[in-house]
């Protein structure tokens, strides 16, 4: 996994070709930390897609660079689907849960082969 500190990097990230999920999260934050254990489960399990954090309080500029690249109000705790530079899905708060992490990749394989078959 992928830790994203700078503006650079998130530049990087949203811009590449292909799937990825973002989480965004403050470690000091009690709603975050809920958050981080379904991600870290997700994480552990998942070797097909691109994954990255960001820590919002450590990496500001890169936290709020998201908004001005894919226009997605910024959240945190939020988790973001990108596809080819584009966000096609978003949860934050509580609706971060495992189940709702499998849905984001489950849309994001969908959403690529629908991409590369045009």
């Amino acid at each position: 996994m992928e830790e994203i500190t700078t503006l650079d990097q998130m530049d990087h990230l949203i811009l590449s070709k292909g799937t990825s999920i973002l989480f965004k999260y403050s470690p000091t934050c009690g709603i975050s930390q809920v958050a981080q254990e379904a991600w870290e489960s997700f994480s552990n399990q998942e070797n097909q897609l691109r994954l990255a954090q960001c820590d919002v309080l450590e990496a500001r500029p890169a936290a709020r660079g998201v908004v001005e690249r894919i226009g997605v109000a910024h959240q945190s705790p939020q988790v973001l689907a990108i596809l080819d530079g584009k966000c096609v899905g978003h949860a934050s708060h509580y609706s971060i849960t495992v189940d709702q992490l499998k849905k984001m990749k489950e849309l994001l394989q969908s959403s690529h082969k629908i991409a590369e078959n045009q």
